[in-house]
């Protein structure tokens, strides 16, 4: 067999010599024109030069210079009488290091691919190096040692360590192998062709050279696994939008992390397409993604391959250096996206767009996503083709709101929620009634957040229904284990969102926790918004007349802030109505208001409903309200919003005897409020 290959390869010596006229490096030029056809392919391929593989660019730098070292030394060994013997060394020397190097890079590659080492494996990571450090010390070392090569009179010989170089190549393909075989990750179809990559590329031309030495194959194995490792590379198909074919979000990030770590600097400007899902309905998807393809090509022709991208949907981002003339860009942008468009059927159309300019100099990496997704949310409530330059002002509010977001999720992991409480006075027997409970949230960096904030937040991320059930359960936990009935609390209100009302399982909900924690319907009353009955209202008059019969009371929150509807009291099962704080303090200010006031409570009470004015905050305050009629009072004066065990001291004999008296203003937590 081998003389048959020797024959052949002496045969094509004979028809390539004649071309080339020097011996033994025949393969390694077609591999080196080869490799030079192959790297214009490869170094102008469609996307952002740091997303195409950086581990495949070095092993294709190394593999060339390799190749093109190892014609150089072979010419030079084959002259050796004419060329130094020092040249002779530097340039074996380096051709052979390179060649201890390329099989740990390809190994290196396969476990990249592989994207984790099993931990049974993990001693291997720490050892593979170690044979190619010995390679490239015995290879460096031969000048002294021969050990690898050495010249003599006769020219060029293997040194004694020579098959050592083999013995390297052999521990890097097995190491290869056992990352394949002992990781899941792997697709079958993919085993394959990294088998073949190592028997191709490593195997069989390490065999062919070891036993026949003049075949110099290492050129042409190291070509073949470059050949083979781009075309099982799929990581520009993972950077490319299928439909535009710009490149999409998952390019825009790894750029936007590339470009972070080197501490560059740039500008996003996003474009939000106006009304494009009335233009999918006139025109068809495929017309939808012509125009999207159109406007496109536009924004690359302007601005290049590698600066357009396709975040999602109907938005784009084009990506620039850091500069001052952003308004110049916003309006080159906008010209190109409003020109008017010719489509395939023969229809013309214009665009309008939103568009958000973001400097990444004020977005930490890791909010850039809900930045991008926020910015765009708020330039979109301003109107059709408006522009909102997001300083760094806006990013510490988009901040703040994830922070607020991730606070909600973890307050839905845990299922544990701060709950603060508040007592409602009743004015004839100047004793707490009830008490109202108040969801508390502490955010690291930013401290307590109102309510009326991260309510809209849950509100919109969706932890809302999770959220309100949560402070339902810890309310029911305080009640069953304190006895509030015994201690005179009739009942503990529970605010009810927007989101909770429409949902038709609230109801079946509200139920399973009261049973879980063995609490009297009567002891629960479902705090409810105008805005929640305007919104809400035939799914609300569903839920509550459920609720009420199990003897649940309502009241209706924040009575006379809003558009106030006599028929929500009318036609609801409201028992309740909380008179607005701010109604309450305009009254204290002039006679108008006051009247007004007076009026309101006379009505609400003649149709045979409880009055809770909120917002009290003195004693004057307390009289001119109680005497208007109201049943009870709620605000600072009797105490601030306090944790369930300083709600307690609220409940002692003589705290609110001092509440009465001129001189104090004590609360529960024994300061002046």
């Amino acid at each position: 067999m081998i003389k048959l290959l020797e024959l052949i390869y002496d045969i094509f010596i004979i028809v390539w010599g004649g071309f080339f006229m020097i011996y033994n490096v025949d393969f390694e030029i077609c591999t080196i024109i080869f490799m030079i056809f192959f790297m214009v392919i490869v170094f102008n391929r469609k996307g952002i030069p740091e997303l195409q593989n950086r581990l495949f660019r070095i092993i294709y730098v190394v593999c060339f210079l390799n190749t093109s070292l190892d014609i150089i030394a072979s010419i030079t060994i084959s002259n050796y009488q004419y060329v130094p013997l020092w040249l002779n060394y530097i340039l074996n020397i380096l051709f052979l290091s390179l060649q201890c190097i390329i099989p740990v890079l390809f190994m290196i590659y396969l476990s990249y691919k592989v994207q984790r080492i099993d931990e049974k494996l993990a001693h291997i990571d720490r050892t593979t190096y170690i044979p190619v450090i010995v390679g490239v010390l015995l290879v460096v070392t031969t000048y002294w040692t021969q050990f690898i090569f050495y010249f003599d009179n006769s020219g060029y010989h293997h040194g004694k360590y020579h098959t050592y170089l083999y013995i390297n190549v052999t521990f890097y393909m097995i190491v290869s192998f056992i990352y394949m075989i002992h990781n899941r990750t792997i697709l079958k179809r993919r085993q394959c062709l990294l088998i073949l990559l190592i028997l191709l590329c490593a195997v069989l031309p390490t065999i062919i050279q070891f036993f026949i030495p003049k075949y110099m194959l290492a050129g042409v194995g190291t070509a073949l696994a470059i050949f083979i490792m781009y075309f099982t590379d799929e990581n520009h198909k993972i950077y490319e939008d299928t439909i535009t074919t710009a490149l999409n979000r998952e390019a825009l990030l790894q750029h936007i992390n590339i470009s972070m770590q080197k501490k560059v600097y740039e500008q996003i400007f996003v474009v939000d397409l106006d009304n494009f899902k009335l233009i999918n309905e006139m025109y068809g998807v495929d017309g939808g993604n012509e125009i999207l393809q159109v406007m496109v090509d536009g924004l690359i022709e302007e601005y290049g391959t590698n600066h357009v991208f396709r975040f999602g949907g109907d938005i784009f981002a084009i990506v620039l250096e850091e500069n001052n003339e952003g308004t110049k860009e916003h309006e080159r942008i906008r010209r190109i996206v409003q020109r008017r468009m010719h489509l395939k059927e023969g229809y013309t159309i214009e665009l309008t767009a939103c568009i958000c300019l973001l400097h990444t100099m004020h977005i930490p990496e890791y909010m850039l996503v809900q930045t991008i997704e926020q910015a765009i949310s708020k330039v979109k409530n301003m109107g059709r083709g408006k522009f909102l330059e997001v300083d760094e002002n806006v990013t510490g509010g988009f901040q703040r709101t994830l922070a607020i977001e991730q606070a909600l999720v973890s307050v839905v992991e845990s299922e544990k929620m701060e709950v603060h409480y508040q007592p409602i006075v009743d004015t004839h027997t100047k004793k707490i009634h009830s008490m109202e409970a108040l969801a508390r949230l502490n955010v690291a960096g930013y401290g307590y957040i109102s309510p009326e904030e991260f309510i809209l937040i849950a509100e919109k991320n969706g932890t809302i229904l999770q959220i309100g059930l949560i402070v339902l359960k810890e309310v029911c936990r305080f009640i069953s284990r304190n006895n509030l009935s015994e201690k005179g609390i009739e009942f503990v209100e529970v605010n009810l969102s927007i989101v909770q009302c429409m949902q038709d399982t609230i109801s079946q909900d509200i139920f399973n926790i009261l049973k879980k924690y063995n609490v009297p319907p009567k002891m629960i009353n479902l705090e409810i918004t105008e805005s929640a009955a305007a919104d809400s209202e035939e799914k609300l008059k569903r839920n509550m007349a459920r609720l009420a019969l199990s003897d649940i009371t309502f009241s209706l929150d924040d009575y006379g802030s809003g558009f106030s509807n006599i028929n929500y009291i009318v036609d609801l099962p409201f028992s309740i109505v909380k008179i607005d704080k701010y109604i309450v303090w305009a009254a204290m200010k002039n006679v108008t208001s006051r009247r007004i006031l007076e009026h309101t409570i006379s009505m609400l009470k003649a149709i045979h409903l409880k009055v809770v004015a909120e917002g009290i905050e003195d004693l004057e305050m307390v009289q001119i309200i109680t005497d208007m009629g109201a049943d009870y009072l709620q605000g600072y004066h009797f105490s601030r919003p306090v944790p369930k065990d300083k709600f307690m001291l609220c409940l002692e004999d003589g705290f609110l005897k001092e509440k009465y008296k001129p001189s104090k203003k004590e609360n529960c937590e024994g300061g002046v409020s």
